[in-house]
């Protein structure tokens, strides 16, 4: 057995935190149980891992579940600060904050992490009841709006290797049929926004836009969510319009990228 005193016991410890820290940041609003299912761990292990990671101020207690966990404000602020190196954030609040007066409804700024967007930024709807995700939250490229237009404009190698891959429902309105998904991400590309009915949450509607410097690859995308009673069918288009209108203003704002 390892003593934890030892050099080679402490990078384990440290290695499991880390698993640990990036799981609950995956699934959050997570529980001790699922989190030893994910990581295939014993839950006292697991359990060493949250309360380090709780007692260094990178992960809390849900408040509205305190027996789950979310990643701290810290956590996200240090996890923003190194996604964020190319300034979206600033760029992107004006412009959020005038679309948001606008449709009062969610605005999400989200960035590309692999098969994954990250939520980076988020201006929360006046009405009662909204569409809510926590900062730091993920969502697989298939399952949401924003990774969809992400998605949209990666280059065609990238988004076939994508398809290969075992596209996994979030919710039962979730596309994952290969051949749907690539004629939904044609469609993006022709409108200029992309459209997820209840594919990530029940009852909740999104439509997003990429944010492409130049024109080139999407560095984030930016969503308006809410309610499905309030999005229907007929403001969808509209708000389209309006999300990939305030997406190219903040693209416009950011140096362009570089040729690749």
């Amino acid at each position: 057995m390892i003593n934890r005193s030892t050099p080679d016991g402490t990078m384990r410890s440290v290695r499991t935190a880390l698993r640990v820290l990036e799981a609950v940041a995956e699934l959050q609003p997570v529980g001790l149980s699922e989190l030893s299912r994910k990581l295939e761990l014993p839950k006292a292990t697991v359990q060493r891992g949250l309360s380090t990671l709780a007692s260094a101020g990178w992960l809390e207690n849900d408040p509205a579940e305190p027996a789950r966990w979310i990643v701290s404000t810290r956590a996200f602020i240090v996890g923003a600060t190194v996604g964020d190196r190319g300034g979206l954030r600033p760029q992107a609040l004006p412009f959020m904050n005038a679309l948001a007066a606008e449709v009062q409804e969610t605005i999400h700024l989200m960035i590309p992490d692999g098969n994954t967007v990250v939520l980076i930024e988020r201006l929360d709807s006046p009405h009662p009841v909204r569409a809510f995700s926590p900062l730091g939250a993920r969502a697989p490229l298939h399952a949401s709006s924003n990774g969809k237009a992400i998605l949209a404009h990666r280059p065609d190698e990238e988004i076939s290797r994508y398809l290969a891959t075992e596209l996994s429902p979030v919710t039962p309105h979730t596309i994952v049929q290969p051949d749907m998904l690539r004629r939904e991400l044609d469609l993006i590309r022709e409108r200029g926004y992309a459209v997820a009915d209840e594919e990530l949450q029940d009852g909740v509607v999104s439509v997003a836009a990429a944010i492409r410097p130049g024109n080139r690859s999407p560095v984030g995308s930016l969503s308006i969510s809410g309610p499905k009673s309030r999005m229907p069918q007929a403001l969808r288009a509209d708000y389209g319009k309006k999300v990939r209108t305030a997406a190219d203003n903040i693209a416009a704002a950011l140096p362009a990228a570089s040729p690749t």
